[in-house]
């Protein structure tokens, strides 16, 4: 079963006033209380959920019942570069003229992003943590020769080692993730590598037939 599955089910319990916890999440799913902590985290800090604790319902609800789940998760980069992007294109519009196809892309993109031309005349700059970016790039090289990787992993409570099986990774606005099969726990999870304080390639291969699952909790939002 999903994070996603337990996401959507925990949604419709907040907008139905029924005040789930993360108790109520793990008898539902039959997962570990500490396991749906974890998707808690992902949906206020991942998701920014205007989601708080009612302490006299003792379970949680929305500030803002508008707020609906993203289909579709950019970072701050990604933002950023579509921003840029969308200039250049509209730049060269001017002197070459309005590609059809292209430009109700761009159209629809202007929607989305929070586009701001008076900001766009120079290449955006990025910052880069380079201990980040070895960290990412050992991670990246095992998932290409599909060798397992031990991580020594830090979340909230404590520091602990899995032995993991790389899939792939991403970014979002809070952060870069790795999604990978957990051997201790069985299950597909998401683990942040800024939380990562070592990563060891065992050179133990795998195969990838969990591949393409879809991911089960989150380590560390």
């Amino acid at each position: 079963m999903s994070n996603m599955h337990r996401i959507l089910w925990f949604d419709e319990q907040i907008r139905s006033h029924r005040y789930p916890n993360a108790r109520s999440l793990s008898e539902r799913f039959e997962i570990s209380v500490r396991q749906a902590g974890r998707d808690i985290e992902y949906m206020q800090n991942s998701l920014l959920t205007p989601m708080s604790y009612n302490a006299k319902e003792r379970g949680y609800e929305y500030s803002n019942e508008a707020y609906i789940l993203p289909s579709v998760f950019l970072s701050e980069t990604d933002l950023r570069i579509l921003s840029f992007l969308i200039y250049k294109y509209e730049e060269a519009a001017e002197s070459i003229g309005y590609v059809e196809g292209l430009d109700r892309v761009v159209q629809t993109l202007k929607r989305f992003v929070p586009y701001q031309p008076e900001n766009m005349t120079k290449l955006p700059v990025f910052h880069a943590d380079p201990a980040l970016a070895d960290r990412k790039h050992e991670v990246d090289k095992a998932i290409r020769q599909s060798h397992k990787l031990r991580i020594a992993y830090v979340d909230e409570e404590e520091e602990y080692e899995v032995v993991v099986h790389p899939f792939r990774t991403y970014s979002q606005a809070s952060g870069v993730y790795l999604i990978a099969l957990c051997e201790q726990s069985g299950e597909v999870e998401y683990y942040r590598l800024e939380r990562m304080t070592r990563v060891v390639d065992t050179g133990e291969e795998y195969r990838k037939e969990v591949e393409g699952g879809t991911p089960g909790k989150d380590r560390g939002s």
